[in-house]
């Protein structure tokens, strides 16, 4: 079983993956193909973090869903 991330650590480790093995922001965007701007903005939380950089670092995207309790009121 894989282990459940929030926004912040994908965060965390984007920027950890960049330090450690690439340096910069540059280099990261140069050797994923992406624009620095956009490393920049999702960054900074202007942009949400593209499929290439998730990848980059090793993570992926996992959408779910919660079941919660629903009151109904009697008609």
């Amino acid at each position: 079983m894989s282990e459940r991330l929030d926004r912040l650590d994908a965060f965390r480790i984007l920027r950890e993956t960049i330090k450690k093995n690439y340096g910069t922001q540059r280099n990261f965007a140069q050797e994923n193909d992406l624009r620095e701007q956009d490393v920049s903005d999702a960054l900074n939380g202007r942009r949400p973090l593209s499929a290439a950089m998730l990848k980059a670092c090793g993570l992926r995207r996992i959408e779910y869903f919660e079941r919660v309790e629903v009151e109904h009121e009697a008609a």
